[in-house]
């Protein structure tokens, strides 16, 4: 039962343990997968809640236990337990992966990238009118359909498109990109191309209650008073308002406006709701408002990195956000979402391009700086590539915050497709 196992550069006396066996009060020290394909992000982990034995229970076989980091008393059962085969719950189980890739991210690109250049001046022009803003809603079912073309292709190339942020603009890009991600989501759910439309609908109007807000309080930069924040809050009955009559929008995007900053415990707006009470797609909508708000620039505080961003949805899982869709959630992300800087063990820096959902811990990258960090010909690597994988220089080593080396995404795409061209 008990093994010498190398972890971290050292030998540790450690246990292997099936996920069956575990219990509140072991110390993991190691997994049968990277820590990076699960949502814990940081190696080791000490068990204080079912929560987290469910999870490893959902992405793993065994894992390694550490004995002297573990509280007294916690592997006492382990003699008669060590054996049992792990029993996984079903229900967060990953469904089959229905769409395939069918274009190269940089293919997707060049087929997409006008769309969304036109979207977010749709959603400009939405959000503006006040008095006439409905008249724009066939414009962002259009669209909505044309981004479902474009995610069932090669979800990688919207998701990258939607990292191009800019904090004037916060409003507008972020009902854009809610949208795209939540349809995004969907994808890796496996939903029907009309629930994932339902979705992209749902995200980009999920916010259009602010444009009856006023915009000096929407915008202030510093903290908000007591009245200001209940002035804010009214937006999600303001959009519903304007949504609830339209007989060609579904039930589910009407409430996903009114609902998605309600919370599982009842501690969220308008109305306090439970979690029997909050239908799948405010679900939904809750964790990528989050998750966008959270990685975006805003005119009181700047971006977070993806890591993060996921570390928070993680914690507040089964209070605030629905559980299985939090982890599902963590697992169509991924750590390297397209868009992201990342620095390789070499030193080298480098933008992540696109993901393979079978290979996510090796993204094709554009190296952009050197291992002096200083500015390179923007090249295209595939870490998968057979040539590339001996290499331990580079691989990548950790994900750096937004904007790092005064890197920006506007831009970076068109010029590797001239370079390529």
């Amino acid at each position: 039962m008990q093994q010498v196992r190398e972890h971290n550069g050292s030998l540790e006396h450690l246990i292997e343990v099936p996920v069956a066996g575990l219990r509140p009060g072991m110390y993991v020290a190691a997994l049968d997968r990277p820590w990076l394909e699960t949502p814990f992000l940081l190696e080791g982990l000490l068990l204080q809640e079912s929560k987290d034995i469910q999870t490893l229970r959902h992405f793993c076989q065994k894992v390694y236990v550490d004995p002297s980091r573990s509280r007294p008393g916690a592997l006492s059962h382990l003699a008669k337990n060590v054996a049992t085969t792990p029993k996984v719950d079903s229900s967060l189980k990953p469904q089959r992966r229905v769409y395939p890739i069918k274009r190269t991210v940089e293919q997707e690109f060049r087929h997409t990238r006008g769309d969304y250049k036109d979207a977010k001046q749709m959603v400009h022009r939405l959000l503006r009118d006040e008095q006439n803003w409905h008249r724009n809603l066939p414009e962002v079912r259009r669209t909505v359909s044309r981004f479902t073309d474009s995610i069932l292709s090669n979800p990688s190339a919207l998701s990258w498109l939607a990292r191009i942020k800019h904090k004037s603009e916060y409003t507008a890009e972020h009902c854009l990109n809610v949208g795209v991600v939540a349809m995004i989501f969907g994808r890796h759910l496996g939903f029907e191309r009309a629930r994932i439309e339902e979705l992209g609908l749902a995200g980009m109007l999920h916010d259009v209650g602010k444009m009856k807000l006023d915009q000096d309080i929407l915008n202030k930069p510093g903290k908000l008073t007591r009245e200001e924040f209940a002035h804010i809050k009214t937006h999600v009955l303001e959009g519903y308002d304007m949504l609830k009559d339209d007989k060609q929008l579904s039930t589910a995007i009407k409430d996903a406006c009114r609902d998605h900053h309600e919370r599982l415990n009842g501690t969220g707006y308008p109305f306090g709701k439970g979690k029997d009470e909050i239908d799948w797609a405010a679900r939904i909508i809750a964790i990528v408002d989050t998750y966008d708000a959270i990685t975006s620039d805003r005119v009181y505080g700047p971006a977070r990195p993806t890591a993060e961003a996921l570390d928070i949805l993680y914690k507040l899982r089964g209070t605030h956000y629905d559980e299985e869709l939090v982890i599902r959630f963590i697992e169509c992300i991924g750590i390297y979402p397209p868009g992201s800087i990342v620095e390789l063990h070499n030193g080298m820096v480098a933008v992540v391009l696109s993901v393979d959902p079978d290979k996510r811990l090796k993204p094709k990258i554009l190296l952009m700086l050197d291992e002096q960090k200083r500015p390179i010909q923007e090249t295209s690597l595939d870490l998968a590539d057979p040539k590339v994988l001996d290499n331990k220089q580079l691989r990548i080593k950790r994900v750096l915050p937004p904007g790092s080396y005064n890197i920006r995404m506007e831009g970076l795409m068109e010029r590797l497709l001239q370079t390529a061209s």
